[in-house]
């Protein structure tokens, strides 16, 4: 029972209202962050890369003049500039045509068969582009916490792969917690933080995935890993290695490291975040730890942050300081996107709001201004419909598909506006559990 072309052109209108009417009006409440920044302007796009100007010292020459004395020389600011990549973010979509014409002679409607699993495909979209905005420098999923020679791989605490080479990973949160049934993964040797050498075999398909174990078990062969290994998203012919993945909260607030093609060794503290840890040895969150990171951030910015961002756990734990005082209180305030902050610190520039999201690594506290970080995106959210049509036939299978496709990354324009607290006690029972 072959697609016709009717039933395309059908699906293909549904497909659009669809996304139109319903999804881009509603607010998904598990990706909020990506919600908050502004788009980028004022910049060069290459069709590769985009290319923007970085200001990383404010110019000086001000001075007092006596009488007919002279005036200061001209001065102005120091730039640098920045340059980012094009992350692509791709999630495909298949419907059986059998499945499609049977719901259209039962109900009368393509509409059934086409609006569930367009909302797992939206969704599942916007999760994996919420995930990267919080992405560090690994280019990890996860990170293998105990090396084996077998299709079940274990990555207790791995995920997003913060772990040392050759070294169990600790502190990022449930190893499995963005990985899913048929997700396609690689394995990477890791140095110096980063994946470096491909594991032999692969690329591997995930067949099952236990939160509790933080265990998956994968197809496609039989990888041999090493403690400290990285997962990698991947594809049949490329992984997140080679495609790479957007600049997020976790790289961007670093105080080392070139980012952006900018080296802070160069420049200066400017392109540094503001950065307090606690060399990997958990510790409670303290009012003064907060203060002191907002206050850092001001005198090196000039800027007070304006959202805060973690694990609802880590609110939670905040909470629990301040529960007689009620320093820490829910405030009155929507966020861009209509969302809610789940509560909000009060310190003496103002409330500042803060965002729980089930995404962000465990046991840090984001401090972020959301006017220092753009959003680069070169065509938004949306099916790929070049030549008009949202679905096209599977060649010699009866079926049709499509898919969604971003082209973006986040664009840091003054990195020390921005800080982290690392290695803070979380509750860690909020999370997937199998």
């Amino acid at each position: 029972m072959a697609a016709t072309p009717n039933t395309l052109t059908d699906l293909n209108n549904l497909a659009k209202d669809y996304w139109t009417n319903i999804y881009v009006q509603a607010a998904n409440p598990e990706v909020p962050l990506k919600a908050q920044f502004g788009r980028l302007e004022n910049a060069q796009f290459t069709g590769r890369v985009w290319i923007f100007g970085v200001k990383t010292m404010i110019g000086g020459g001000s001075a007092n003049a006596g009488a007919n004395a002279n005036l200061p020389a001209a001065s102005v600011g120091q730039y640098a500039q920045g340059q980012i990549n094009i992350v692509r973010t791709y999630t495909r979509m298949a419907l059986d045509a059998l499945a499609v014409e049977v719901t259209k002679k039962q109900s009368g409607s393509f509409r059934p068969a086409l609006a569930e699993v367009m909302s797992d495909r939206l969704q599942a979209h916007d999760l994996e582009v919420n995930r990267q905005m919080f992405c560090g420098s690994t280019l990890g999923v996860s990170q293998v916490s105990s090396g084996a020679n077998s299709t079940t791989q274990t990555l207790t605490n791995g995920d997003y792969g913060f772990g040392g080479v050759s070294s169990a990973p600790s502190n990022g949160g449930t190893g499995t917690r963005h990985l899913y049934i048929n997700d396609v993964v690689q394995f990477y040797s890791c140095v110096s933080g980063v994946a470096n050498t491909i594991r032999a075999g692969g690329p591997f398909t995930v067949t099952a995935v236990s939160h509790s174990a933080q265990t998956i078990v994968v197809s496609g062969g039989t990888p041999n890993t090493t403690t400290g290994d990285l997962v990698v998203r991947a594809t049949s012919s490329t992984d997140n290695t080679v495609a790479g993945e957007a600049g997020g909260l976790s790289v961007g607030t670093l105080d080392s490291g070139t980012f952006e093609t900018i080296n802070p060794s160069t420049v200066g503290q400017a392109w540094k975040g503001v950065r307090l840890t606690n060399s990997g040895t958990l510790r409670d969150i303290s009012d003064s730890l907060v203060m002191q990171t907002i206050e850092t951030i001001r005198a090196r910015a000039r800027m007070t942050p304006d959202l805060l961002v973690c694990r609802p756990g880590i609110v939670l734990k905040y909470s629990e300081i301040f529960l007689p005082l009620r320093r820490l209180d829910g405030q009155d305030v929507q966020l861009k996107g209509g969302y809610k902050p789940m509560a909000a610190v009060i310190h003496a520039g103002g409330a500042i709001p803060v965002i729980g999201d089930n995404d962000c690594p465990n046991s840090r506290l984001f401090f972020i201004n959301t006017s220092s970080i753009k959003l680069a995106d070169v065509v938004g959210t949306d099916w790929a419909d070049m030549d008009g049509a949202v679905f096209d036939r599977v060649v010699d299978k009866d079926a049709i598909e499509g898919y969604l496709r971003k082209y973006w990354n986040l664009a840091w324009i003054q990195r020390n506006a921005n800080g982290v607290i690392e290695d803070l006690n979380d509750v860690n029972t909020i999370d997937k559990v199998a």
